[in-house]
């Protein structure tokens, strides 16, 4: 329950960025749809933001740890990025983790609609000095507010510690 959460905390909807765009013809590769790389490269500067915010410091960027492209995104496409903290990690005070989630959707205003095209999954940290500079500087914990946030945590988080584990494995 969000009420419950400490005061080191943030609600999961309160680390939210977004925006907008309509994908114009030097965007679009051989096949004449939006080049996968100008979508990841707008989504990491949404990411990279989102991080930036959220840790009131330029952050450092670790990996990229998930990227889907669900459907395609033609030219004309009006394209809705929208970006959040979905969790951090503390176990390396030294080196606490920022995992971002950005979602592209490709919006139809007239019909009313939109569908999900990509889902990206960035993570970031802060310079080990951060604890040096900011006496008593801290990363904040996200607390999911719904049901649903909470299931897309759970969901990540379960995707995280498979992707762990196969390497651990090799």
């Amino acid at each position: 329950m969000p009420a419950l959460a400490d005061r080191d905390s943030i609600l999961l909807r309160d680390t939210r960025l977004e925006n907008s765009l309509i994908c114009q013809p030097q965007q679009r590769n051989i096949h004449g749809r939006i080049f996968g790389g100008f979508l990841m490269h707008r989504a990491f500067e949404l990411a990279f933001s989102t991080a930036y915010a959220f840790a009131g410091m330029v952050p450092y960027f670790l990996e990229v740890d998930h990227v889907d492209f669900l459907r395609p995104v033609d030219v004309g496409d009006f394209l809705r990025i929208k970006s959040c903290v979905l969790y951090t990690e503390h176990e390396n005070s030294d080196k606490p983790l920022i995992n971002i989630e950005v979602v592209a959707h490709v919006t139809r205003p007239e019909l009313r609609s939109s569908e999900v095209s990509n889902t990206f999954y960035f993570t970031f940290t802060v310079p080990r000095e951060a604890k040096a500079m900011n006496n008593g500087f801290r990363i904040r914990k996200v607390v999911p507010a719904t049901e649903e946030e909470a299931r897309c945590v759970l969901k990540r988080m379960d995707a995280e510690s498979l992707q762990s584990n196969k390497g651990k494995s090799k």
